[in-house]
């Protein structure tokens, strides 16, 4: 890598290994506010008794829609040089499909290794495979994940990833272990990644005394549908939008007019 965020070089890296690291994305200091926001969002009783359409706290680890929640958050789904990247990636009508704030206390982790989506290409399965330059095989959906506290030693769970498993035209087996050596993603807070939904990851556990804090977004193609719980039901809070870029606005959803409607 030539530069810490040299965006050419990280998508073909990204398109080439299923990942790809950004550092310091954010100051620790924004981290450490995204990361007690988190704290209180989790600890508001309403996230726990509220309505069931509300879906709030997923598996008591992973808060949902926290766009909704506080601006911060909001304004992570347009942070450069991610964003760029994104689009860069998924082309300039994309949109973010979900965003979530990972909380994972000592003794847990999201540890079943799994992919995010559908899996897209199984013709890909025993087919060498170009995975660079114009004939990448296309992304449709990403995550990019954003370490609210120091996760730079094992022992705090990191996301862990098989290398190019995004290329293997398989799901991998629903479980914590698979024969063979996966890539911890080692992060301080601020620090960046980006993972292809295809890509074989999961959450190591955490085997320290602190908790773990991620804030992951979610980004797809148009054509990609959004991810908020109930669906067809769901309608976009009174203030969400209030103040919100062009930018911004179309990646929480309000698009052009295209050729479906």
């Amino acid at each position: 890598m030539t530069g810490p965020h040299d965006l050419a070089e990280i998508a073909d890296s990204f398109h080439e290994n299923g990942f790809a690291v950004l550092p310091s994305v954010i100051p620790s200091d924004t981290a450490d506010h995204l990361r007690v926001l988190t704290e209180q969002r989790y600890q508001d009783p309403q996230v726990r008794t509220g309505p069931a359409e509300h879906d709030m706290l997923r598996g008591d680890v992973s808060l949902m829609r926290v766009f909704e929640y506080h601006p911060a958050f909001r304004d992570m789904i347009t942070m450069e040089p991610l964003v760029t990247l994104v689009e860069t990636i998924l082309g300039p009508d994309c949109h973010m499909i979900s965003q979530n704030a990972l909380r994972i206390p000592p003794g847990k982790g999201i540890v079943n290794w799994h992919i995010d989506d559908a899996l897209f290409f199984p013709f890909l399965e025993g087919i060498p495979s170009v995975s660079t330059g114009d004939n990448a095989i296309p992304c449709f959906t990403l995550n990019v994940m954003i370490a609210l506290s120091d996760i730079d030693d094992e022992q705090y769970g990191p996301t862990q990833v098989i290398t190019k498993s995004h290329l293997s035209g398989q799901r991998p087996p629903y479980s914590p272990d698979l024969p063979t050596t996966p890539t911890s993603l080692l992060a301080r807070a601020g620090d960046a990644y980006l993972v292809n939904s295809q890509t074989w990851h999961r959450g190591a556990p955490n085997q320290s005394e602190r908790t773990r804090y991620l804030l992951t977004t979610a980004y797809g193609r148009r054509f990609i549908s959004q991810r908020f719980y109930p669906f067809i039901g769901y309608r976009l809070p009174d203030g969400v939008l209030e103040g919100a870029s062009e930018r911004l606005a179309r990646l929480l959803g309000q698009h052009d007019k295209g050729p479906y409607g």
